[in-house]
């Protein structure tokens, strides 16, 4: 880690520290973030669905599809799981940063 990257991550904290003083900053912080997180959660559960469809085109016999076709429910499962907790969590800490 460069002193840069340091010195940009402090900044970057302070600001959002600066933000979060009022409640509707916390309030905009908390969404930001879960909002964030939301995405990056759905966005590599569609990149590993794509993945176990593709294991689809490769499978050869029966046990591969059905392989196949538990992997891509248990993406699909988790992923849906991570995106709602994400969005339980945040809805939670709003609730607790509004007096």
């Amino acid at each position: 880690m460069r002193i840069s990257h340091l010195l940009f991550a402090v900044l970057v904290i302070g600001t959002v520290l600066g933000i979060a003083r009022e409640e509707v900053g916390r309030v905009a912080v908390i969404v930001f973030f879960t909002g964030l997180g939301a995405t990056l959660s759905g966005l590599a559960a569609i990149m590993a669905l794509f993945q176990t469809v593709g294991a689809f085109g490769e499978a050869r016999d029966l046990a591969a599809h059905v392989e196949a076709l538990a992997a891509t429910v248990v993406v699909l499962a988790l992923g849906s799981l991570a995106m709602l907790g994400l969005l339980f969590a945040g809805a939670l800490l709003v609730r607790w940063a509004i007096p």
